[in-house]
Formats: structure tokens, sequence, C-alpha cells
């Protein structure tokens, strides 16, 4: 079947434009038959035209042509736009998925189209713009998922606490930073310690020894102040880092969370209740401490000797 003019008035760079125009197009631009798997674009070819895809579908891929399918391209699209107007090679590969056919429209004469029509000049811009915003897009989505990586390696998941590896680097630059000044900036940190967690867990299983360190890691999240970190140390021990904070309000802070913990109800997804837990805690400030090592030996010779007065208690 030929190609007419009008069917080149529904495709989205020469929309609305004037029938004469049209069957001028068609009169200097020849249709080419592009085979399934047939490369179209490329970034190791220069490129002279626009192609307005007339029948089939493309498969747009950056990188190689091997790599994941970026975006399908269908009938009534067109690509090529970019690197003619910058004079550039194409930034991706094009390949035709399936037996398909494209109109060539020469840079001269596109640009000619732009020059006198403004049709084609709003249209084309229509174009690289929709361009631009799904390449937007997909650096956003690119940015949200490294992210999610980096949140994951960062994230303890049964607690949804930070885990060891973000600890050891934040609370180094921390210790750093209140080191700096003439006088220490105040810092704290605590260890935290399920009480008897062991026989809790033998007691319920892991399913119920998991809930209250689930129930734990609520408490720390919603008892703490906005700028504490918290982050699970290991097993049922996590470890609370105060900045700005000096003894006093770091023990504050402390028998605070201990108190709410004690609170907490633990239930099986079930719903079935679970016994209370009960946390021991060690503080340590940069009084006493002046390296990330030392603050945490600190909180944790004090964490012990809460555990040998009876537990349930701010050392």
């Amino acid at each position: 079947m030929a190609l007419v003019a009008t069917d080149l008035s529904s495709t989205d760079l020469l929309r609305g434009v004037p029938i004469a125009v049209l069957e001028l197009v068609l009169a200097r631009c020849t249709p080419v038959s592009l085979s399934a798997g047939e490369m179209l674009l490329s970034p190791e070819r220069e490129n002279y035209h626009v192609y307005v895809l007339l029948s089939g579908a493309f498969a747009l891929h950056f990188n190689s042509p091997g790599s994941p399918e970026v975006r399908e391209l269908l009938p009534g699209t067109s690509v090529g736009e970019m690197s003619v107007i910058d004079a550039t090679r194409p930034s991706a590969y094009v390949i035709a998925k399936v037996p398909s056919q494209v109109l060539p429209i020469h840079r001269d004469l596109l640009l000619s189209l732009i020059d006198d029509l403004n049709l084609v000049a709003r249209n084309l811009l229509l174009l690289m713009t929709r361009w631009i915003r799904l390449n937007t897009d997909r650096i956003v989505l690119d940015q949200q998922q490294i992210w999610e990586l980096s949140n994951h390696a960062n994230v303890d998941p049964l607690t949804g606490l930070y885990n060891r590896r973000w600890l050891d680097n934040a609370l180094r630059r921390l210790v750093e930073q209140s080191r700096k000044g003439e006088r220490p900036v105040p810092l704290a940190v605590f260890l935290v310690d399920v009480d008897h967690f062991k026989a809790y867990n033998d007691s319920h299983g892991h399913l119920g020894g998991d809930r209250a360190l689930m129930a734990l890691g609520e408490m720390l999240k919603t008892t703490l102040r906005p700028y504490d970190f918290s982050a699970r140390f290991g097993g049922e021990e996590f470890l609370v880092v105060l900045p700005n904070t000096d003894a006093t309000v770091g023990h504050a802070v402390a028998e605070r969370l201990r108190l709410a913990v004690a609170a907490k109800p633990i239930a099986l997804p079930d719903g079935t209740p679970l016994p209370h837990i009960t946390v021991s805690i060690g503080l340590a400030t940069n009084d006493r401490a002046v390296t990330p090592e030392s603050m945490i030996a600190e909180a944790d010779a004090r964490l012990y000797e809460a555990k040998r007065n009876g537990r349930n208690q701010v050392r």
C-alpha cells in the first residue's frame, strides 16, 4: 500500500502540517524497510536523518545493543532529532524488533521546514521536551535505585535500624568532629542489651525473639531525639549515638528508653501476646574516651556493670 500525505499528518513530527508540505516531504523522501534485528541508529555511526516510524516497532538501548531495552518506539513517533539538531552521533542504539518501515527526513529538509513552518518547529520542540523528560525520569529512577541499594547495604533488615557497617563510619566522623575545637564537643554513646535474651529466644522460638528485637527497634526509632542515631551492634545489642550530649542528658535519654522498652507490648504476627522485655544500658561520653573504640569499650564495661547489678538499669 502506497504511502500518502495523510498518513504523515498523524505522526508526532508532522502533526497539523498542511497537506501541500506533506506532499513535498513525500516527494523528497523515500520510505525504508528494515528487517527484525536490523539497526537503525547507533552511536558508532553518523546520522543525518530524522526517522518517522511508519510501521513495526523499535527498541531503544543504551550502552550496547545487548543491554536491557529502555523504551519501545511505535508508529507515529520519530527518532534521530537530537543528533540531527546538534550535529552529533546518536546517544543510543535503535533496533527494529519486527519488520518495520521508516521515512528518513534529511537534515537539510528538516531545517528548511523548521525555518518555514512554526508547526514543525513546535512539534519538534515537543518531541525533544518529551525525550528530555523521559531521560530525566530515567536518571531519577537510577538515583532512586542507587539510594535503595546503598540504604539496604547500611540497614539491618530485621529492625530497620542502621547496621554495624554504617555505625563504624558514622561514629568515627562524629568523634573526629567533636575533637576539632579547643574544647571537645559533648558526645555520648550507650550500648543497649536485651536482658536474658537467650532464655527468651529458647522459650518463644526464633520468631518470638525476632519480634522482641523488632519491638526494641521500634522503641529506638520513636523514643530517641530526632538527631540521635541507633544501630544494631550485633545479636541483641544495639548502640545509640547522641551528638552534642553530655553524661547527664545521655543518662536521661537512656533511662527514658529503658522505661519505654519495659512497657512495650510484644506479640506474634497472629496477635498472640509475648512477655515484655527489659534492657540493660551502658553509657559513655567523650569526657572519658577520645576514639570510637575507647567509647564503645567504656560503654561495654558499664553495660556489664548494669548486668552484674541486677539488669534493667542504666549505668
